[in-house]
Formats: structure tokens, sequence, C-alpha cells
């Protein structure tokens, strides 16, 4: 059965990779982002472009105020109005990334990052809590994924100067910072949240030297193919099983191939 899934913290148009990976999975995807002009499909199915395709399976882009709580809310509200429903939600840490963007350090940079590396995240974590609880208690349980790309940071460029070559963005204080905040709020979401029966949540953990995570398109690929794993388990998730962080490129929910 077709899947709605939440994509959120690597904006569009920099997460249509990452989309476009969970796309091959039969999933309805809303994506955060700026929202952008996209052209009718075409009469003649030979004719639509790719940005066609993406919507004829299901790929939308939704403005996400990382800052406001009550935008978390009606990220999820859009998300239902548009697809009816929310199985899924992925809340996406790019340490790299996110260093690429911020070049600074000062007052201004330190509430931004506060505001959109670590609150953003947890106002929309209680809000998808919130909905699954309402929505999914009694039934399938839905599933809330915390994804962390790491990426090298100060201290490791300084242990290892050759990270300093120009081909990675290494992390500001701030960004890593936040990087170790999301680390911490997933493992104690899932201590917490673990054993509710309206949702499984899972903690996936790595970087671009695994094969499976080289690409944004090809952890999403991957991760597809993970979550689906989780709906053949016989049981849910437990605290225990959730807190520990899973591999990517791991088989499935079955065989877990664990970061502890």
């Amino acid at each position: 059965m077709e899947k709605t899934i939440l994509v959120a913290g690597k904006d569009m148009p920099d997460g249509k990779k990452f989309a476009d990976g969970l796309s091959f999975s039969n999933r309805n995807i809303l994506i955060t982002g700026n929202d952008i002009d996209v052209p009718e499909p075409s009469e003649n199915k030979d004719d639509e472009t790719s940005e066609q395709m993406n919507v004829l399976k299901g790929e939308t882009t939704a403005e996400w105020n990382r800052g406001s709580s009550l935008s978390a809310r009606t990220l999820i509200l859009q998300t239902e109005n548009t697809y009816e429903k929310m199985d899924e939600a992925v809340l996406f840490f790019d340490e790299e990334y996110f260093a690429s963007k911020a070049d600074k350090m000062d007052a201004a940079e330190c509430s931004r990052t506060c505001d959109d590396l670590i609150s953003g995240y947890m106002y929309l974590t209680l809000e998808v809590l919130s909905r699954f609880e309402k929505k999914n208690s009694g039934g399938a349980p839905g599933k809330l994924v915390f994804v962390l790309q790491e990426g090298p940071c100060m201290v490791d460029a300084l242990r290892s100067p050759v990270l300093r070559n120009g081909s990675n963005s290494i992390a500001s204080p701030l960004v890593a910072s936040a990087a170790g905040a999301f680390t911490s709020f997933a493992e104690n979401i899932a201590a917490v949240y673990g054993d509710m029966e309206y949702v499984n949540i899972i903690l996936v953990r790595g970087d671009k030297g695994i094969e499976a995570a080289k690409t944004d398109d090809s952890l999403a690929k991957w991760l597809g193919s993970y979550l689906d794993s989780v709906d053949e388990l016989k049981h849910k998730l437990t605290a225990k099983k959730s807190i520990s962080w899973v591999k990517p490129g791991t088989k499935s929910a079955g065989g877990f191939s664990l970061f502890k």
C-alpha cells in the first residue's frame, strides 16, 4: 500500500535527491522548502519532464519556519491535507550540509542555529508524536525517523589536517553542537516513546564513507527499503532497540547493524 512520508531538515531544492530516492519506494513525499513552480503535467506522457513526473509520483514542497511550533503543526496538517494521511516522518540532519551554510559565528548566528538546528527539530518531533498518538492508537504504528549524516568538525580537522583540503565543509562549534543536540534528543525521545504502541522510532547514523550513504539518493533508496522491512516485523520495535543507531546499508530491521 502506498505510504505518505514527511521529510524535514534538508530543504528543497537541496533535498531533491533525497526526495527522489524515496520516490522509488512507492511513497508520496512532502518535503520542506520554499514553494517552487512546477509545470502542469502534459497530456502527452512522452513530453513530461522529470519535474512533472515527480508531481505525478506525489512529491510536494511545503514551507517550514523552524523556529515556530505553530509552523510544525501546520506542516503536518498540510501533509495530511495533500495526501489524506501521514504514515512516516523523517527528520534529516546533514552536518556537512549545514556546515557549508554557516560562514560566521556571532550572536545572530547563535540564535539562528538554536532556532533552525535545535528547536525546530524538537517542535516538529513533538507534533509528529502527538499526531501519531491521535491517529494511530490501536492501529498500525507510524514511523518517526531521525537521520544523522555526520561530517567533520573543527576538532576532527585539528586532529587530521588533511580534512582541510577544501573537499569537506568543516562544522563550526555551533553546527557541531547542534549535531550533538540532535543525537542526544533523538536517543532520549526513543527511550521515552520507544515502547508506545502508536509509533516506531528509528535512528539512522552514517557518513559518506559508507557506500549506502555516499549520496542523498542512495541513502534515501536504502531508507525506503529499510522502513518497509519494519512493517514485516511480527512485533513493533521496543525502546531498547530504538535507542541504537542503525547503519545505512543494513538489510532489514530484523537484522540490525548498529552503532552503540
